[in-house]
C-alpha cells in the first residue's frame, strides 16, 4: 500500500513537471540558446577567442571587475573613477579579492595575481541557477526548467560573468527579493536593498509595489536599503549622495565609453543614435537615405515606449489590483533601460520578470518569445570594419579576428523595445477590461512579488 502511495506521489510529481502543449512552444528556443553556446564553446576551441556579441577586447576578460577593485583598494572611486554606484560595491570587491594584487594600476597583472576574484564570480554564477530555478519553480513547475536554462545560460548573464561586472553577483539578491525563494518578507526587503544599493536604477523595481499601495513593503524596503547605504558608507568613507549624483550627471552627458564600445551590446537605441551624430562615417556603409530615417524614427520609439509605461502607471494608480506587482515593476525596469544604456545586460533583471509570465495571452507570449531570443549567444558581422591582432586571454595564444557592425547591434535594443510594448499592450488590455467590467486581480500574470 505504501509503495503504491509513493508510486502514485512521484507519478503525479512527474506529470505536474511535464509542460503542457500549449507550453511545448518554449521548448525549440531553449534547444537554440543551448545550441548557442555549444558554438561559442566550439568557436574558443577553434579560433581562441570569443566571438561577437562578446567584447571585442578578447584579451579583458573579467576587467570589469579587476578595474574596480584597484579604486576599492586604492583612493579615487569618486574622484577619478567617477563611480555612479554607492560604497556597497567597493566594500563587496575589497572583500572578495586579494588587496595585495591591486597595489599597481595593472588590471591584466592583477587579474592574474587575484585567484579570489575568479572564484567568486564563478560561485555567484552557480549559485544563480538553484536560486532562479526555485523561484520560478514556485510559479510555474511546468515551464521552470526551460526559462531557468534560459535565464543562467543566456547571454545577458553569461556576458557579466565574462566581462566580470557586478550585475552577477547583483542579480543573485534580485532574484532573492523578488522571486520566493524567501518566505520571509524581512530577507526579502533586505535582498532587494542590497541589489538596489548595488545598481540604484533597480529602484525602478519598486514601481510594483508603489502603485500596487504595499506601503509596509515599500517602508521596509527603504529602511534596509537606507540600513546596506549607511554602513557601507561607513565602511568606504566615500560616496556620499550628493557625489554619486553628480557623477551619474557627468556619466550621463560625457560617457566615458568610446560609441562603438557602447554599441556592442546596448540595452536601448541610445548608443546608435549618438552614432549617427558622431563622426564615425556611418553614411559610407549604409547610405544617407537610412541615416535620414533612423535619426527621427529611433527617438519616437523611445518615446511611444515611454508613454505607453507611463500610461500603464497611471492606469495603475487608478485600478492598483488589475496588474501584478512583477509586471509593473518589469515596466519600470524597461523603462529605464531603454531610455538609457546600462549596458545590454542589465536586461537580464527585466528577463527575469518577464519569465515569471504564465505566457496564456497573445501579448505575454510574444514578450516571452522576445526573453528567449534576447538569451541567445550569437551574432553575425554586416560590415566588417577592421582586422585586429590581439592575445587572447581564454586560450592565452595570437589571435586574429575580424571586427565590425552585426546584427545584434539592432535587433537586441530593437527586441527590448519590443517587450516593453508588448507587456504594455498586454497591461492596457488588462486596464481596458477592468474599466468596462470592474477591477479584478488579473490571474495569468501570478508573478513572484504579488502580495508576497
Amino acid at each position: 500500500m505504501t509503495d503504491t502511495v509513493w508510486r502514485r506521489g512521484v507519478a503525479d510529481w512527474v506529470g505536474g513537471m511535464k509542460p503542457k502543449k500549449s507550453e511545448m512552444w518554449e521548448a525549440p528556443f531553449v534547444v537554440l540558446i543551448v545550441g548557442s553556446i555549444a558554438f561559442t564553446v566550439w568557436f574558443v576551441a577553434a579560433k581562441g577567442y570569443l566571438p561577437q556579441p562578446f567584447f571585442y577586447g578578447s584579451q579583458s576578460m573579467f576587467t570589469d571587475w579587476t578595474a574596480s577593485v584597484y579604486y576599492s583598494v586604492n583612493p579615487g572611486a569618486y574622484t577619478s573613477f567617477y563611480s555612479v554606484y554607492p560604497p556597497l560595491s567597493f566594500d563587496f570587491l575589497r572583500v572578495f579579492s586579494i588587496n595585495s594584487c591591486y597595489r599597481y594600476d595593472d588590471i591584466f597583472a592583477s587579474r592574474e595575481c587575484d585567484w579570489l576574484s575568479s572564484v567568486t564570480l564563478l560561485s555567484f554564477y552557480l549559485v544563480t541557477i538553484p536560486i532562479v530555478y526555485v523561484s520560478l519553480l514556485k510559479v510555474n513547475a511546468r515551464t521552470a526548467i526551460m526559462r531557468t536554462v534560459a535565464i543562467c545560460l543566456g547571454l545577458p548573464i553569461v556576458y557579466a560573468l565574462e566581462r566580470g561586472n557586478l550585475i552577477g553577483p547583483c542579480f543573485v539578491f534580485f532574484v532573492l527579493g523578488e522571486g520566493r525563494f524567501f518566505k520571509s518578507a524581512r530577507l526579502k526587503w533586505v535582498a532587494l536593498a542590497t541589489s538596489i544599493n548595488f545598481k540604484p536604477y533597480l529602484i525602478l523595481a519598486l514601481a510594483g509595489p508603489l502603485l500596487r499601495r504595499r506601503w509596509r513593503w515599500l517602508e521596509g524596503c527603504a529602511v534596509a536599503g537606507l540600513s546596506v547605504y549607511l554602513v557601507t558608507y561607513a565602511m568606504e568613507g566615500a560616496g556620499d549622495p550628493i557625489t554619486v549624483l553628480t557623477n551619474i550627471g557627468l556619466f550621463a552627458t560625457s560617457d566615458p565609453r568610446g560609441i562603438f564600445e557602447r554599441s556592442t551590446y546596448a540595452s536601448s537605441f541610445i548608443p546608435l543614435i549618438d552614432l549617427l551624430k558622431s563622426t564615425f562615417p556611418v553614411m559610407y556603409f549604409v547610405g544617407s537615405r537610412p541615416m535620414e530615417l533612423l535619426d527621427w524614427l529611433l527617438p519616437l520609439l523611445i518615446n511611444i515606449g515611454r508613454l505607453g509605461v507611463v500610461a500603464c502607471f497611471a492606469g495603475a494608480l487608478v485600478k492598483p489590483k488589475v496588474v501584478s506587482t512583477s509586471r509593473l515593476s518589469a515596466l519600470g525596469i524597461a523603462y529605464v533601460i531603454t531610455t538609457q544604456d546600462p549596458g545590454g545586460y542589465a536586461v537580464l533583471f527585466l528577463l527575469f520578470l518577464v519569465f515569471l509570465e504564465r505566457g496564456d495571452r497573445f501579448f505575454t507570449v510574444a514578450a516571452l518569445v522576445c526573453a528567449y531570443l534576447l538569451s541567445i549567444t550569437l551574432d553575425y558581422i554586416v560590415v566588417k570594419f577592421s582586422h585586429e591582432i590581439i592575445n587572447s586571454y581564454l586560450t592565452n595564444r595570437v589571435v586574429g579576428y575580424d571586427l565590425g557592425v552585426t546584427v545584434g547591434m539592432l535587433t537586441r535594443p530593437a527586441l527590448i523595445l519590443l517587450l516593453e510594448y508588448f507587456l504594455v499592450a498586454a497591461s492596457l488590455m488588462d486596464f481596458h477590461r477592468a474599466f468596462a467590467v470592474g477591477a479584478r486581480p488579473s490571474r495569468q500574470f501570478i508573478g513572484a512579488t504579488v502580495d508576497a
